[in-house]
């Protein structure tokens, strides 16, 4: 019944049905991936800037004997980034006569639209959790590396593996890498992977260890994995999907002409990492990590050498703001013309090969 209702509000080209069904098919692909937080709540349009809130925490507990106090402490971080709204437009075509002969042909290409919407935002997805900032390196993907790499995690139901969404299973904690890596990985740990049946409806979904459900993404980088939690990354879309059926009377003379249609399908978002805490790298030998280097100014200081040796021209920023001058890089330091003050936290961002 629902596939026939579908079929005629095409049929009809009654716009408002049409990109109420794209919506569904994109939000039911978003909400049931598990890997990000959906915000439905964003404003604008395509190209404006919003500024989003990053957050992160770090530290751990610590054994400490009679007397004796903690080392460290756990420290939050909130820090405002801009993000530009950014718009995912699919299209397809079809005749007059396909639409008479056969509206399920037509059907099938809105549900395509759909999917083709959540393709794109899903690699944005994963575009955002390749700015985790935690690293954990290991020489082989077995289940002492997965355990370690999920104890980096600020995981508050640390006992919840799975929770419940609309009739199915979704899990709390995965892990994302690419077909190599996942055969590296398979022959680490051979029978310590686990099926789950409940989860085999998810795309990609190949097994759980350590509660922790592994799945393969074509495009992956290889040699890196990607451990967290949907809280990791936030989609925040524009409620709706925006659509355009082109009519004969808009139509240039050579689609009137062969009787083309055309239909336009449009989502705006943005995709964020809003909390780095939730998500942690897993490199392997051999991977580009990403990181962040923090150093905090004492107003003498002028010299900051990295901790790892940068593969790229590092990112730096002072409380937050990117300078764009200042200071110099080079032979893996970054030099400041004037000491920061002591008051000032320095950020450099960059990008170091796993060994």
């Amino acid at each position: 019944m629902a596939q026939t209702a579908s079929i005629r509000g095409v049929a009809t080209l009654n716009q408002g049905f049409v990109s109420n069904e794209i919506e569904d098919l994109y939000a039911s692909h978003l909400d049931l991936n598990g890997f990000c937080t959906v915000d439905n709540e964003l404003q604008g349009t395509a190209g404006d800037i919003r500024k989003i809130n990053v957050y992160g925490a770090t530290g751990s507990a610590e054994k400490v004997a009679e007397g004796q106090g903690n080392s460290g402490y756990i420290t939050t971080s909130l820090v405002e980034k801009e993000y530009r709204i950014e718009c995912a437009q699919s299209w397809f075509q079809y005749s007059d006569e396909a639409l008479m002969r056969d509206p399920v042909a037509v059907q099938t290409g809105v549900t395509r639209l759909g999917v083709s919407l959540f393709d794109q935002v899903n690699a944005d997805l994963y575009g955002e959790m390749a700015k985790a900032s935690r690293a954990v390196v290991a020489s082989t993907p077995d289940f002492d590396a997965f355990v370690d790499a999920a104890a980096k995690i600020d995981f508050v139901d640390g006992n919840e593996t799975a929770r419940e969404y609309q009739g199915r299973t979704i899990p709390t904690l995965w892990a994302i890498m690419d077909a190599k890596t996942l055969a590296s990985t398979r022959k680490a740990m051979k029978d310590q992977i686990v099926y789950d049946p409940t989860l085999a409806w998810s795309q990609g979904y190949v097994g759980t260890v350590a509660g922790i459900a592994l799945y393969v993404k074509q495009n992956a980088s290889e040699k890196m994995i990607y451990v967290g939690t949907d809280k990791a990354v936030t989609i925040f879309n524009k409620t709706g999907v925006e659509t355009e059926i082109v009519a004969k009377n808009q139509r240039g003379t050579d689609d009137a002409n062969k009787r083309l249609n055309n239909l336009f399908a449009r989502k705006y978002y943005i995709a964020a990492l809003t909390n780095d805490s939730q998500i942690v790298q897993l490199a392997l030998a051999g991977a580009s990590v990403h990181t962040i280097q923090v150093e905090q100014g004492d107003g003498t200081t002028t010299v900051f050498t990295l901790d790892e040796t940068a593969t790229d021209t590092p990112v730096v920023s002072v409380n937050g703001v990117i300078l764009t001058s200042g200071y110099t890089f080079g032979s893996n330091k970054v030099t400041f013309t004037t000491a920061p003050a002591a008051t000032d936290v320095i950020s450099i961002d960059y990008h170091y090969t796993a060994s």
